[in-house]
Order: structure tokens, then C-alpha cells, then sequence
């Protein structure tokens, strides 16, 4: 971030209303100023499911910053110098995958933290302050007040430790991970299944207990809809759902139109 502005994220939580994104896993700036210029606050980029470069990841924080909203980092694992690396490019927080234990947990939000709060390598010359900074104290200050943490809980032992991760980490938020717990159950993808919501219903009141966030990972996968959760951030859907489904029922409404302009 070269410019010292609020948060999105963080600025609905606190005006007490909600943040919008979208999922990018495909590596097009464009897109990602496409979803701001409609409105949106945030663009979580996949490096999980991506194909994405660091460099790539670059050039996405750079369309966030272009258009003002937020970048989270999806991260695969849990490599705090890749953690490192994307917060000194300007991500505004990164949201992890796999987060089992509150040990984890805990050990990602001290990687996204300067000390003496947490264990991130300190310089002064990165992107994320201006490519040299010129008040260390206030960049390292606003730093560690705006990054947000958040962790994916996708697998059963994590579900099993939710309490404990949600109550005793310090992350800010839970994502809930339907897919991966729907293979883990034998359900083959569906996140439908009365299982998969017994697991989701057990998050967000895990989330509502110790009151972090709950974050809707996709607005389309949430049981009985998004407000029934209460969560103030909300991916509305994936980059290449989005392209999908748009052009597909483009194609299903020329076709219509061609069928019915034929008719004698």
C-alpha cells in the first residue's frame, strides 16, 4: 500500500457494516480493478488454488491499490517468509489454509506482526511503506493495527479445535471450508449435505462466541443464506465463477432470442 489509507475491511467492521470481495485465482490486474470499480472492497488472491507467481501477486496488489480496496493472500501453508513476503508487497492481511490447531493459529498471527507483538522481519525498505519509508515508527504502528489474519478451517481436526482457535489465537476471523471437509466426510464436493452444515453451523458459532469474525468464503455456498451468519466480510463468488456464469447465461439469453426470432 503507497498510500496511508483506511482499510476497507477493517473500516466496515468498525462503521458496522459489511466488506464485499471476490476470490482471484487468475493473475489479471484488470480484473481486480474491475471488482472495485463495481463496488466491491476486497479481492482475495488464491495462491492456494492460483497458479500464481509472486511476482503475479505483485501486479494484483498493485490493481487493489490502484482502485482503493483491499488484498488478502490466500496462502497454501503456512511459510512465514512467503507471509513476509506478501505483507511487504502491500497485502492487507492474508488468509490462511489448513489451520488445524490453535498453535497454528497463533504462529500466523505473530508472523504478520512486527515485534515485540509478533515475529515479523522488520525493513525499511519495501513496497508496503512507500518503497522507502519516511516515519518507521508510524508505518510499523499502522502496520500491525490494519493487517488483517485470517484462517481457513477445512479439515475435521480443525473443526474439532474450533473453539480453541476461534477463543485463544488472536486471529480475526474464520473462514469455513466446505469442499475440503465435504471430500474428508466421503461426500465427493457436496457442501450441501446436512454433515457439511452441522460442521458450518459449528464455526460460525465458534466465531460468534469469541467474537472474531466469521468470513463467507462464497456467498452461494452459505446455509440459509449469508445474513443468518451475521458475517461482515463476504466473498460473493470466484473470478472464474463469475466469468462462467455471466457468460453462460449471455449465451442462454441469445439463444433464447435467436429461437424465438425464427419462429414463423
Amino acid at each position: 500500500m503507497l498510500t496511508k489509507r483506511p482499510r476497507r475491511i477493517r473500516a466496515a467492521w468498525e462503521a458496522g457494516t459489511v466488506a464485499y470481495g471476490v476470490a482471484v485465482q487468475l493473475p489479471s490486474p484488470d480484473l481486480v480493478e474491475i471488482a472495485g470499480q463495481a463496488g466491491l472492497d476486497y479481492a482475495w488472491i488464491d495462491a492456494e488454488h492460483g497458479s500464481l507467481s509472486l511476482a503475479e501477486i505483485r501486479e494484483l496488489i498493485r490493481g487493489a491499490d490502484a482502485v482503493g480496496i483491499d488484498a488478502i493472500v490466500r496462502i497454501a501453508d503456512h511459510d512465514t517468509s512467503f507471509i513476509q513476503r506478501v505483507l511487504d508487497l502491500g497485502a492487507a492481511g492474508i488468509m490462511a489454509a489448513h489451520v488445524c490447531t490453535p498453535e497454528q493459529a497463533a504462529a500466523l498471527v505473530a508472523a504478520a506482526r512486527y515485534a515485540p507483538a509478533g515475529l515479523r522481519g522488520a525493513c525499511p525498505a519495501v513496497r508496503s511503506v512507500g518503497h522507502v519509508t519516511t516515519d518507521w515508527a508510524g508505518d510499523r504502528r499502522r502496520a500491525d493495527e490494519d493487517v488483517v489474519v485470517f484462517g481457513l478451517i477445512e479439515d475435521l481436526e480443525g473443526v474439532e479445535n474450533v473453539e480453541a482457535i476461534a477463543s485463544r489465537s488472536g486471529l480475526d476471523g474464520l473462514v469455513f471450508g466446505p469442499f475440503d471437509l465435504s471430500m474428508a466426510h466421503g461426500l465427493d464436493g457436496d457442501v450441501a449435505h446436512d454433515e457439511i452444515q452441522k460442521l458450518h453451523d459449528r464455526v460460525v458459532r465458534a466465531c460468534r462466541e469469541a467474537g472474531i469474525e466469521y468470513v463467507v468464503a462464497n456467498a452461494a455456498w452459505e446455509f440459509g443464506g449469508v445474513a443468518v451468519t451475521g458475517s461482515r466480510t463476504v466473498t460473493l463468488a470466484g473470478d472464474r465463477g463469475v466469468l462462467f456464469d455471466g457468460l453462460h447465461r449471455l449465451l442462454d439469453s441469445a439463444r433464447s432470442a435467436g429461437a424465438a426470432g425464427s419462429q414463423p
